[in-house]
């Protein structure tokens, strides 16, 4: 098949990509084997990312232009993707190693660790869709979290039926961060190192899988290219977006919309960053300001699209991407959709998260039942805490001093989601704090004075 030949069938049978799966996949195998690696050229070449098994053609491409991805670090996080899909941990090891020495991880600090040492035994777990696998070391924890797939399987197909990727891929890191996924094969590199053995973990863990899912979906929908100045924007809707689908499969709505608003009015009345940062920023925002509720506070916005248009409408907005072939853009098809430009619903938004002091509808509860100075010195305040829900210091807890200026968190245990924790913040010479505290639609507002 010729070249020409060859792409006008790609672009045909790309239009419905799930529906043509298999028979894209086919078409990639066949020609490879037809007219070998040459066939196709390094601008091509991340469109055999989609398929299992044209991953080693993929490595061995990018392999052989490697000193030209130098500049490209996204082509080398789906290089070591790709290998870690494979199993090969040394070839993955070598490509991790690149990425550090090219400066990644101070632009992303967090995201790539323990992916390339990922080591599971085999599929723990296999559904119509999913394939799930767990890091040896997380042995008995990680069948645990794995144990309510079947329930996320039913959630998804019953959601997403039409739009589902045949094969979504599940590993379950023994690591510490953020979490990436690779969208081109629709695999998550889930971490859960920060996690211990509970019913609540178990459940934020299989709805932060669906928020994962989520994303593959958009990706799926999605008719047009983000533009680099779109990317914050996108993802500031999108993480938001998948957040409110993650409070649907929990059946937990309502109580994570008051939660969500809680949490946004401490950050957008705070003088940490502009609203213009959650529009064009994210990634500056997420990853510079690690321990604050980012993701409740763009899920809050999701709530007032909620409000706003119903949520059949909202319930909608990817999947009507193509009804609009008139929209070439991220900018242009927000505009189409809502009638309104981003920024300014993000302005509506935040007068009315700011008017109502967060949510009119928090009930009032006794959420910490102890707190106290544990140690202090020169640069530190450590903080204990115990509590009667489980709680994740930076995103449901928040400290101001005399002058109400909010506190930053500096550093949180390992764990999240303790009933008895810690947290760390810069000394300062204020004598009584302002605590507030959410846990879904409880809230929490009391004064601390330290001793002495």
């Amino acid at each position: 098949m010729d070249k020409k030949e060859f792409w006008d069938r790609y672009d045909h049978l790309d239009q419905e990509f799930v529906k043509n799966y298999d028979k894209l996949e086919h078409l990639f195998v066949q020609q490879l084997e037809d007219e070998g690696l040459d066939f196709f050229d390094l601008s091509q070449v991340h469109l055999l990312g989609k398929f299992e098994s044209t991953l080693p053609a993929l490595c061995a491409l990018y392999e052989k232009n490697i000193q030209h991805l130098f500049d490209y670090d996204y082509v080398l996080v789906n290089l070591l993707f790709a290998y870690v899909h494979l199993r090969d941990q040394k070839n993955a090891t070598r490509i991790r190693q690149i990425l550090k020495d090219i400066g990644y991880d101070e632009k992303r600090p967090g995201v790539l660790d323990g992916i390339d040492t990922f080591d599971p035994d085999k599929y723990f777990y296999k559904g119509t869709h999913i394939r799930a696998a767990y890091d040896k070391p997380l042995g008995k924890f990680g069948q645990f979290l794995l144990s309510d797939l079947d329930k996320v399987e039913k959630f998804i197909t019953q959601k997403w039926e039409s739009l589902l990727p045949k094969k979504i891929f599940i590993n379950v890191i023994n690591g510490v961060g953020p979490s990436p996924f690779n969208s081109q094969l629709n695999e998550m590199f889930y971490k859960v190192g920060q996690y211990h053995q509970t019913k609540f973990t178990l459940d934020h863990f299989s709805s932060g899988v669906v928020h994962e899912i989520c994303h593959f979906i958009e990706n799926t929908c999605l008719t047009f290219s983000i533009k680099k100045d779109e990317i914050g924007s996108y993802k500031f809707f999108d993480e938001g977006y998948a957040e409110w689908i993650r409070a649907e499969y929990l059946n937990k709505k309502k109580e994570y919309n008051i939660y969500s608003d809680n949490c946004a009015y401490h950050m957008l009345k705070s003088n940490l960053f502009e609203l213009s940062n959650l529009y064009n920023e994210w990634f500056s925002v997420m990853f510079k300001i690690l321990n604050c509720p980012v993701m409740e506070t763009a899920t809050s916005f999701t709530y007032f699209l909620e409000n706003r248009y119903g949520y059949e409408k909202l319930n909608e907005f990817w999947k009507s991407i193509p009804k609009y072939p008139q929209a070439q853009s991220w900018a242009e098809y927000l505009k189409i959709f809502f009638g309104e430009d981003l920024i300014d619903l993000m302005k509506d938004w935040k007068e009315i998260i700011i008017n109502n002091k967060g949510s009119k509808e928090s009930v009032s509860e006794e959420i910490i039942t102890n707190f106290e100075i544990e140690q202090s010195d020169n640069e530190n305040m450590v903080f204990h805490y115990t509590s009667k829900y489980p709680l994740w210091a930076g995103h449901n807890i928040f400290i101001y001093d005399d002058k109400m200026k909010l506190q930053m968190i500096d550093k949180v245990e390992k764990f999240r989601f303790l009933k008895d924790g810690h947290l760390t913040m810069r000394t300062t010479e204020t004598g009584t704090f302002t605590v507030f505290v959410y846990f879904y639609q409880y809230c929490q507002e009391f004064r601390f004075t330290r001793k002495g």
